[in-house]
């Protein structure tokens, strides 16, 4: 009682002083908060005064880790605000993390992450989380499975909710149940099962080599995971050759003017998917099929199957090539049966008609391929 009724008497003489000197005002602000912080039950909402202290000090701590541990103890009205921002300013992940736990205990504050994580900005998004990742508590570890079940995110953002969820148990174990349920968006499952492969649970890595099985090389041996793969390079002279000759895939891709015709065109690719999207879309064709290159299948009256792109359509006709680059003209009243295909028009493995050395060559190719 005695010291809080000195620390009552300090804050009612220092927060009516009048200071000319703004160094002295900030060492008495100073001393006003540090006395609140030491009274649980005092109200010092009907004090404007006290207020105007408060609302200062904050001001000069802003965008450190001591605004976090201020904003904790007296939940200003534009917390949120500021707490959102120093998710995205140029300060250490320890004070991020702060700050996105603060976030997520605050009013509203798990729908704000939510929208974060549906920013315009994917470069905002991506780091909402990958900050979540490491802050990994269970509101995080909740939030970022929704994030990696969501196709309609970027990819940059799913791999990043992804990794978080590896990190640890609790967050393996969504991945385990995501993957059983089929949930998991098709791009990031070979993410999550070379991440789950390095598990510290034994269970949880054989649980991972069934579900999310690793690609192989020619030889048979496993690949290294393609979030290691992503950090290798390779050579672009010798991953042109390969593009262009063994690999096939000028069959049916067009990469400045060269090439066929049948899937996108690749000759901007390196400014358009990460070095991670490029070894998924290699290893695992069918697991993000761009929008228009979807695979049809055709059942002909006659008997005939006709598999490939539906390139057009008329009320008349319908227009499909073929991985050769064939096209074959199908009259409507011809077709028996069509059905979208889950499988890429891409062939599966293959990655097995060269060695490791060669997809990271092809990679390191495509990623030279920019708009001029």
């Amino acid at each position: 009682m005695i010291r809080f009724l000195s620390c009552l008497g300090l804050i009612t003489i220092t927060a009516h002083c009048i200071w000319a000197d703004d160094s002295l005002r900030a060492r008495n602000d100073a001393i006003i908060v540090r006395a609140l912080e030491r009274m649980d039950n005092y109200d010092y909402s009907q004090d404007a005064h006290v207020q105007q202290a408060i609302s200062r000090h904050l001001g000069r701590h802003e965008g450190t880790a001591e605004y976090v541990a201020l904003a904790r103890r007296f939940r200003p009205a534009d917390m949120q605000e500021k707490l959102t921002a120093l998710i995205f300013s140029d300060v250490g992940d320890s004070i991020k993390v702060d700050a996105a736990g603060l976030l997520g205990d605050a009013e509203n504050g798990p729908q704000t992450i939510r929208q974060l994580l549906k920013s315009e900005s994917q470069d905002q998004a991506a780091e909402t989380a990958r900050v979540l990742a490491l802050l990994g508590n269970g509101r995080a570890i909740s939030i970022l499975g929704d994030v990696a079940r969501d196709g309609e995110r970027p990819y940059q953002v799913r791999r990043h909710a992804v990794a978080g969820l590896a990190r640890n148990r609790n967050g393996e174990k969504v991945l385990i149940q995501l993957a059983e349920s089929k949930e998991l968006t098709a791009d990031t499952r070979l993410l999550a099962g070379g991440l789950l492969a390095r598990s510290g649970d034994k269970n949880i890595r054989e649980l991972a080599g069934k579900l999310l099985p690793q690609p192989q090389q020619k030889n048979r041996q496993p690949l290294e995971p393609i979030d290691k793969l992503a950090q290798r390079r390779g050579d672009a002279a010798a991953g042109m050759q390969l593009f262009r000759g063994t690999a096939t895939c000028a069959n049916c891709h067009i990469v400045d003017g060269f090439g066929k015709e049948v899937g996108p065109n690749l000759s901007e690719i390196g400014g358009k998917l990460s070095r991670e999207a490029m070894l998924t879309s290699i290893l695992d064709p069918s697991a993000g099929i761009s929008h228009n290159y979807e695979n049809y299948v055709v059942l002909t009256d006659a008997g005939q199957v006709i598999v490939g792109l539906k390139m057009s359509e008329t009320p008349n006709e319908i227009l499909i090539r073929t991985a050769e680059a064939v096209d074959h003209k199908i009259p409507l009243n011809e077709i028996e049966q069509i059905k979208k295909s889950e499988k890429s028009i891409m062939p599966d493995d293959l990655h097995l008609t060269f060695d490791q050395k060669g997809l990271l060559d092809i990679v390191e190719y495509m990623t030279k391929l920019k708009s001029k």
